[in-house]
């Protein structure tokens, strides 16, 4: 199955004392929670998809992008707003493949960061904003993590060519990053490396099918869902950053997918069917899981800026 068709569904050895270390420095010098700025989501609003931001109360829309129409409409757009809440980071395959672009929320100064055909995907920023970490097609036909300078130089393939990686997120820190593999025959876990591809280790189990992470504000906790790579139905979870602590936030039985938090913290953003089945909207509910409802019908890929 190529990289193209994943995005619906998407989309060795125990932890050394060093890197146990290591995360707990993380949540001790993880940066203070941002401000909540406005919203930026993938919508069908004039006939082709195209980035939108709002405010969060549902007010003030505003058309990012007007780019020509994406032959993937699985992969293209899904997209990450710069640690300032200034760019968006996006693929978009209007030249043939799917390449990198940023551009600036009010939607000047688009820029293309690729050109070689890579197939990226899922681009999402480092926490220092000067680089990226993303999925892009490999040699072998599957997704591998990768990362590249915020100018689109030197491109570096951290997963294995063998096992398809896909969906990646910086620690609050920078030093590391939570991925979803393959690797090791399951159908999808997530994983936590150096930002060098070193000290790769397992952090979910494999029943749970792990995808989509995101990491929060304090650096302490990721949210995910389950039963990536396969038709059931998902649900959102978060556990502690080590592994520990697995926590379910949604209830079973729909399609609950692709979770954020909101800058601060407080809030995570999701994608779900529950109000319209077959038909994704972008929900919000509390970190704890309370307080749920549908705030952008019709929204995909929502990501929560920060207030500058």
């Amino acid at each position: 199955m190529s990289i193209r068709r994943r995005i619906h569904h998407w989309s060795v050895a125990a932890l050394c004392v060093l890197l146990i270390a290591l995360l707990n420095a993380a949540f001790a010098s993880a940066s203070d929670p941002g401000r909540n700025g406005r919203i930026a989501f993938v919508a069908n609003l004039t006939g082709t998809n195209q980035i939108y931001t709002i405010n969060p109360d549902g007010t003030d829309l505003f058309q990012v992008t007007n780019l020509p129409p994406a032959n993937d409409n699985g992969f293209a757009l899904y997209g990450d707003v710069s640690p300032d809440g200034q760019q968006i980071v996006f693929p978009h395959d209007m030249t043939g493949a799917l390449e990198l672009y940023i551009v600036n929320v009010d939607g000047t100064g688009l820029t293309q960061l690729t050109r070689d055909g890579g197939g990226y995907a899922v681009p999402r920023w480092s926490p220092d904003a000067s680089h990226i970490v993303f999925a892009s097609g490999s040699e072998l036909g599957i997704a591998v993590i990768a990362t590249i300078r915020a100018d689109g130089t030197d491109k570096k393939v951290l997963s294995s060519p063998v096992w398809e990686s896909l969906g990646a997120e910086y620690t609050v820190d920078g030093r590391h990053i939570v991925f979803v593999t393959q690797t090791d025959g399951l159908v999808a876990a997530l994983w936590i490396m150096d930002t060098d591809g070193k000290h790769q280790r397992r952090l979910t189990a494999p029943e749970l099918e792990s995808g989509a992470p995101d990491v929060s504000p304090d650096g302490r906790q990721v949210v995910f869902y389950n039963h990536q790579n396969t038709p059931l139905p998902t649900s959102i979870f978060k556990m502690n950053l080590d592994g520990s602590g697995v926590t379910r936030l949604t209830s079973p039985g729909h399609m609950d997918t692709l979770p954020v938090y909101s800058p601060d913290g407080t809030k995570i953003l999701y994608m779900s069917d529950r109000l319209s089945p077959g038909s994704f909207d972008t929900f919000v509910m509390s970190a704890d899981g309370a307080q749920k409802k549908r705030i952008i019908p019709g929204g995909l890929f929502p990501n929560w800026g920060t207030q500058p």
